[in-house]
Order: C-alpha cells, then sequence, then structure tokens
C-alpha cells in the first residue's frame, strides 16, 4: 500500500462485459503510459460485478496479458477494481475517541447503515480531515465489501499468475483519475457511465461523500436506437457514438428519409435521458439534504464530470447540463499523469482514454 519509489504500476479494470489493462511507469520528466489493453469478455462470466466463470474468465486473463500495446507487462503486481454496486461505502460520524477505540465504534455504526453482518464483509476505513477544527465529532469514510466477493476476484487473480497488490472499489479508482491531486475542488459529482450501468460518486471537502450504482447503461442505449430505428445492435452502437443527441448531423444520415423520421436516434435516446438526468438531480437534491455532514461552506454541487466508455454519447454534457443546470463536462483521465492531456498515446485518443478512468485511477495508487 505505501511503495517506496515506485516504478511501473499496473492497474487491472474488470467489468461485466470487458476488462481493461494500464500500466503507467514513472521516467525522469514524470508518470507515463507505457501499456494499455482493452478485451471484451463473453456475456456471462462477470455478471452484476459477480464472478460466475471463474476458469474461462482466467484463461482469457492469461491470453491477453501478452498482448498489450506498448511495453510488456513484466510485473506481476496489480491493482484490482471491485465493482462499485457490491461494495458499500459511507461516511458516519462518531464521537471524538481516542485512536484505539474507533476501530470498534466503526465495526458496531458500520452495521446499522449495510445489509450485511460485519462478519461477512471486510472493513477498511479513514478518518477525514474536518475542515473546521472545532468539530464535536469524527467524520469516518468506511468501505465493505463482502468477503465471499474479494475471495472470488483474489482467487481469480492468484489463478491467472497475477499478485494483487491491493483490491478497491471503482469510486476511489475514478477519483483518483479526474480529480487534481492537492488542488481544492469544488464539490463535484462524477458520473462514470459503462456498457452496462452508470455509478455516482460525489467528491467534496477532500473525501468521497456518497455513491450509487443505477442500471441505466449505454447497452441501454444502443438499444433503444436498435430498436427505434430498426437496424443491428452493433450498427446502434457506432450511431450512438458517431451521432447521438446532435441534431444537426441526423438530418444528414441516410436514415432520415423524410421529415417526420428527423431525429429519430435523438428521439429513441430522450425517454431514456430524461429519466437518467432525472435520476442524477435525485440523488445530487438527496446528497444535498444530507450536507450537513459536510462542514465546507454549502457544500452545493458544483460541477458534474463524466467518464466511462459510454460518456462518449455525443452531445451528451450539453443535454444534462440544460436539464441540471449545472457546468457538465468530460473528465480528464490524465490530468494526474501528464501536465496536458495528450492527443494520443499508444494510439489511446483523449476521448477513448475516458474509458479507462478506472484502470488508470488503479494504477496511480501506487504512486
Amino acid at each position: 500500500m505505501f511503495s517506496i519509489s515506485q516504478k511501473s504500476s499496473v492497474g487491472l479494470d474488470l467489468s461485466d462485459s470487458s476488462f481493461k489493462i494500464v500500466q503507467l511507469k514513472r521516467k525522469r520528466k514524470g508518470l507515463s503510459l507505457v501499456s494499455v489493453f482493452k478485451k471484451d469478455i463473453p456475456v456471462g462470466l462477470i455478471q452484476a460485478g459477480e464472478i460466475k466463470k471463474e476458469e474461462e474468465l482466467v484463461g482469457i486473463l492469461k491470453e491477453t496479458l501478452s498482448r498489450v500495446e506498448g511495453e510488456p507487462i513484466k510485473t506481476k503486481q496489480v491493482v484490482c477494481n471491485l465493482p462499485e454496486e457490491k461494495v458499500f461505502i459511507r461516511v458516519i460520524q462518531l464521537p471524538k475517541m481516542k485512536k484505539d477505540e474507533i476501530e470498534g465504534a466503526i465495526k458496531w455504526e458500520t452495521e446499522t447503515h449495510i445489509p450485511l453482518s460485519v462478519d461477512e464483509v471486510y472493513l477498511d476505513w479513514q478518518v477525514i480531515n474536518p475542515i473546521k477544527n472545532h468539530l464535536d465529532h469524527l467524520d469516518i469514510l468506511v468501505a465493505a465489501a463482502p468477503k465471499t466477493l474479494v475471495e472470488s476476484y483474489l482467487g481469480v487473480l492468484k489463478k491467472a499468475g497475477l499478485k494483487p497488490l491491493a483490491l478497491e472499489p471503482e469510486s476511489a479508482a475514478v477519483i483518483r483519475s479526474l480529480i487534481k491531486e492537492d488542488e481544492d475542488v469544488r464539490p463535484t459529482m462524477i458520473v462514470d457511465l459503462g456498457a452496462t450501468g452508470a455509478n455516482f460518486v460525489i467528491f467534496s471537502a477532500s473525501a468521497i461523500r456518497f455513491t450509487s450504482h443505477i442500471s441505466v447503461s449505454g447497452e441501454s442505449f444502443a438499444r433503444a436506437i436498435m430498436k427505434n430505428l430498426g437496424v443491428s445492435l452493433e450498427k446502434a452502437e457506432e450511431l450512438k457514438i458517431k451521432i447521438g443527441l446532435d441534431k444537426t448531423i441526423q438530418n444528414k444520415t441516410d436514415f432520415d428519409k423524410t421529415p417526420a423520421e428527423d431525429n429519430r436516434i435523438y428521439q429513441a435516446l430522450e425517454p431514456l435521458l430524461n429519466d437518467f438526468s432525472k435520476q442524477i438531480q435525485d440523488y445530487i437534491i438527496f446528497y444535498q439534504g444530507q450536507r450537513g455532514h459536510i462542514h465546507g461552506p454549502d457544500g452545493m454541487i458544483a460541477q458534474v464530470l463524466l467518464c466511462g466508455g459510454d460518456s462518449l454519447l455525443t452531445n451528451l454534457p450539453a443535454f444534462l447540463s440544460r436539464k441540471l443546470n449545472l457546468d457538465v463536462r468530460l473528465g480528464n483521465p490524465w490530468i494526474n499523469i501528464y501536465k496536458e492531456p495528450p492527443q494520443e498515446v499508444l494510439g489511446l485518443t483523449y476521448k477513448e482514454s475516458l474509458a479507462y478512468t478506472t484502470a488508470l485511477g488503479l494504477a496511480l495508487r501506487s504512486f
């Protein structure tokens, strides 16, 4: 956990639909991405974050670890994610107490916030530094992961010949990737939109304050286009990224044969995205209603950062900004790696790097 003079680090992001690997290396001018790889995995190997077909997943990992773009990965040590939908993250409050009393109090308090007993989970926690020194309590960020989940991930990694340095929630990796280190940041909501779901993370006063997972996904957007336009799922995925919510482009496509058919892609997506934006708004309202524990100036969410492969839906930031009346933009996964976002690294463009946000954040853990 506390690596000294670490020269390279590997982040492995496992999801229901794919896995992504990156290797960062410390060079004379700072950190640099030296290896990258993405592999789609068959449906059913991982479902809702749970590994269902261990041997098949192990085989794919073994086969593809040697096929990365860039430098070969020589180390067996990796930092891997745990699925956000299976990890419980809470900020709890405790009366001020001696350091050696905190752990016992956390176990007792945590059990009231999670649906499992503390004997069934692995607990990790940290005291959040207060903004105001006169607080009469402690704020504790607690993460609890089911032991069965952790052990299944450890089992796959070890059978694939890897040595896990750490397993951590996706939210922690995303924050490390998108939030500039050692800078005061306005209260921020991060929306990580992937193929099979979306994660919400609220970061304020130098700490994660809230996380959640919903089922809205890039795949649901593609299926809506497929149904409304009568095209294949593969073509729908292409149209989702290429045209998406851009009405200007849609009027020029081969699909718009008559004025009545104009904007069919937009119309296919709009109901889903209206619901998506409402869920974001509802979580923001809920959080801001509970924000008394933040102890900041006001704790109001000031911006929304988007990441994940499906955040590239054309015009999504502008659509959500109008709905939420907030600054919404794509995040920058390079912010703690390069001074300026590179146009391309190892064939990976800035926009494509958004799909690697979690993997990059995992690799950054060791530096």
